[in-house]
């Protein structure tokens, strides 16, 4: 059996909060299937290994957490915190330019001890941030397979979050290189989808192979019931509010559709799921009470359960957005942008509802919420999508050949 680490730099992956936080999740218990499987991870191992109960292949993974790794003390030590991290990353590196990585300091000390003892067929990166390991894995292992799995192709969002929320241009210089230069650094890429598998083989000159691994769902029993009411009195968007797009594309929709509808269905109310802060220009929405405001939820299916569609009216980003695809499994119907649906191989007007122009997706909304049997139409084909596709066991089988023809 291949052997495989891989480095999840995130204090929370069980149980899952956000879309990427899920992603992490279900690829590692998929390796966990197939693989000789060895983890890097931030969170404790008790409060992870809670996940064993409904994810068995869990119990197979040799753990790593950063929780347990302490530096020995040394000529470092001697100096305030943050000048002994600067220092220390500097000297690991043995780079006086680079600024120091937080995260890479966290995982290189255990990162360091089990590639000094263990062989491995591949790494597996999860952030930008760790390619930071990628010359430790190379003085290790030689001829170790180094896979990246790209959430999104972070220049896209780096470069409308420089007009718009102020990143510093630097930064996305940093980004965009580091994605330029992904052939030059790991073997293969996974990405949430054609589209940006294109990306970055154009970005890096067709250099590097890649794999479509796209976000997916555990697909159970059908749980919403609202669908088949007659007057439906709930839509839903979820989605965290620190991410640029969501809170974009909600404000679009609330400034240009979100009135109509509400002239149609007056008693009509709007679930707003998922964490964060909105940005300041959310303070009209905030007061309006046909707006619900949920926050952090630990299950957002009683939350499918109330509505009867789910809205995706996103205008930038990239990758596979999860919220769709879950919606769906859970027999939610879904009308989107073209691009809030990128990445997934839909119908349109048959499995989800596609509408790009404002008027088009009030009335198009509006349509949906008078005509039950379309909903319930469009969310049975949804389900079919999901079952053939988005399947979370479907997408491990098509990653362990992946990977297997890469490692051979």
């Amino acid at each position: 059996m291949k052997k495989v680490l891989i480095i999840i730099p995130y204090d929370q992956i069980y149980p899952p909060m956000n879309g990427g936080m899920q992603r992490c999740f279900h690829i590692l218990h998929q390796l966990a299937k197939h693989f000789e499987l060895t983890a890097i991870i931030f969170q404790d191992k008790e409060s992870f290994l809670k996940s064993a109960i409904d994810y068995p292949a869990i119990n197979n993974i040799k753990l790593y957490s950063t929780k347990d790794e302490f530096y020995h003390k040394d000529f470092f030590s001697l100096f305030p915190q943050k000048i002994e991290k600067a220092l220390r990353y500097r000297w690991i590196k043995r780079s006086w330019k680079s600024s120091a990585d937080g995260n890479f300091l966290q995982y290189y000390p255990g990162l360091k001890k089990i590639l000094s003892h263990h062989d491995y067929d591949a790494v597996i990166l999860e952030n930008l941030a760790t390619l930071n390991a990628v010359d430790t894995i190379r003085k290790y292992g030689k001829n170790t397979k180094i896979i990246y799995d790209a959430h999104n192709v972070d220049s896209k969002l780096g470069a409308m979050a420089v007009g718009k929320f102020g990143m510093k241009e630097k930064y996305l210089e940093d980004i965009q290189k580091a994605e330029r230069n992904m052939h030059l650094k790991v073997d293969a890429l996974f990405t949430c989808s054609k589209e940006d598998r294109d990306d970055f083989l154009r970005m890096n000159h067709d250099q590097i192979s890649v794999a479509v691994i796209p976000n997916g769902v555990n697909v159970g029993n059908l749980y919403a019931g609202a669908v088949n009411e007659d007057k439906p009195g709930y839509i839903l968007f979820c989605g965290s509010l620190n991410f640029q797009p969501n809170s974009e594309g909600l404000f679009w929709f609330y400034k240009n559709c979100w009135n109509e509808v509400k002239e149609k269905f007056p008693a009509i109310k709007l679930l707003v799921v998922g964490s964060g802060k909105a940005p300041d220009y959310f303070k009209e929405i905030y007061i309006d009470d046909s707006v619900i405001f949920s926050g952090i939820v630990e299950d957002v299916k009683p939350w499918y359960n109330k509505a009867a569609i789910a809205i995706v009216p996103l205008l930038s980003g990239s990758g596979t957005r999860l919220k769709i695809l879950e919606a769906m499994s859970l027999g939610v119907p879904v009308i989107s942008t073209a691009l809030g649906a990128q990445g997934i191989e839909h119908t349109d007007k048959n499995d989800i509802e596609i509408f790009d122009n404002p008027e088009d997706f009030s009335n198009g909304l509006i349509e949906l919420l008078c005509n039950k049997s379309n909903r319930i139409q469009l969310k049975d084909n949804a389900r079919n999508l999901v079952e053939k596709k988005y399947d979370w066991n479907v997408i491990g089988e098509k990653m362990n050949d992946f990977l297997k023809e890469t490692l051979k």
